[in-house]
């Protein structure tokens, strides 16, 4: 793997985490087709691949969104016909290998996995419903807010155990992280120095009691995306990457603190959990105790190339994704 030439790897699910699940759920190209003309399920137990649906129209149909466990998928596919769009939200169970049709649309649709509250969600454009027990209910007074694509403000909403809601926001070309807990408002000082003017924030946080932790990417030279700065979900020549935050604060008293950092770009921040830093450093997947400096190797990748990874966190395993090729290529216990 090439950090200088090549992309910089992402978090797409940080962890580890309590999510009880073995399906990883992905995109997989198949010939003649885009990358998102198949919908593929990675049993973490088996480390094999079943393909879950296919588009019938190469041209015409994509899978734009899908979300599932090891019940099931959710799955949206839209169709192009002429001056019509059509998308449909189906449901395939896993157990008795039927697919149901839940929701049509004209308009946008997608279903996603809520960031703040692990809950996975469908939006159609003008409302949002919640999944409970596999069935689809509309979330009351919840209408879908639309962001602006020019904003230059970044802001991510965590929710606590206690109910607890925490929003954490970075304006582009602005030296400041802040925070907000209801009508309090605060400056994650820790961060102030830093040098993460071009940075934004995403959602590779976690919350251990009273002390929030996670992952800020201190990058350089904007990202291409509006003034956002550059946010790990997109992808990002690692010469635009300068290094990596693994921040704490206490949401209750407002200190923070600079738990690790990398001194360059050549080594990924890839997960974080009670005190251990997660790793990975020029192939290698290791695991740092931050109270002792001690690093357990967890993993060799036998990988090479530059294509851009991403990493999931599904519970206490890490998939590691190959973002331009469409396969796993490798799952670690951690």
């Amino acid at each position: 793997m090439k950090a200088a030439d090549g992309y910089v790897s992402y978090i797409e699910d940080f962890g580890p985490n309590d999510i009880e699940c073995h399906s990883y759920y992905h995109y997989m190209r198949v010939e003649g087709g885009r990358y998102d003309s198949c919908l593929a399920r990675y049993d973490l137990i088996t480390e094999s691949d079943q393909e879950i649906y296919i588009v019938d129209d190469l041209e015409k149909q994509r899978i734009t969104s899908f979300c599932g466990d090891d019940k099931g998928v959710f799955y949206v596919v839209e169709t192009f016909q002429e001056k019509n769009e059509e998308r449909v939200l189906f449901y395939y169970d896993l157990n008795s290998q039927e697919t149901e049709t839940l929701l049509t649309s004209n308009d946008h649709l997608t279903v996603y996995k809520d960031s703040s509250t692990n809950r996975i969600r469908v939006s159609d454009g003008t409302q949002k419903y919640n999944i409970d027990n596999g069935s689809l209910q509309l979330a009351e007074n919840e209408e879908v807010v639309v962001s602006s694509i020019n904003s230059d403000e970044s802001c991510i909403e965590l929710v606590n155990d206690d109910g607890t809601e925490i929003s954490i926001s970075k304006e582009y070309g602005n030296k400041e992280f802040t925070y907000s807990i209801g009508d309090t408002t605060g400056v994650i000082s820790a961060l102030s120095d830093c040098g993460g003017e071009e940075s934004g924030v995403s959602y590779n946080f976690i919350i251990e009691e009273n002390n929030v932790v996670g992952v800020v990417q201190i990058t350089k030279g904007g990202s291409g995306y509006g003034g956002l700065g550059i946010i790990p979900k997109n992808i990002l020549p690692a010469s635009k990457l300068k290094r990596e935050v693994l921040v704490s604060f206490d949401y209750t008293t407002g200190e923070s603190e600079i738990l690790f950092e990398t001194k360059n770009n050549s080594i990924r921040i890839i997960g974080y959990r009670d005190d251990n830093v997660y790793l990975l450093n020029k192939g290698n997947i290791i695991k740092r105790n931050l109270a002792d400096g001690s690093e357990t190797e967890l993993c060799t990748l036998s990988y090479e190339g530059d294509n851009q990874l991403s990493f999931s966190w599904i519970g206490s395993s890490l998939v590691i994704f190959d973002e331009d090729d469409y396969q796993v290529i490798a799952s670690v216990q951690t």
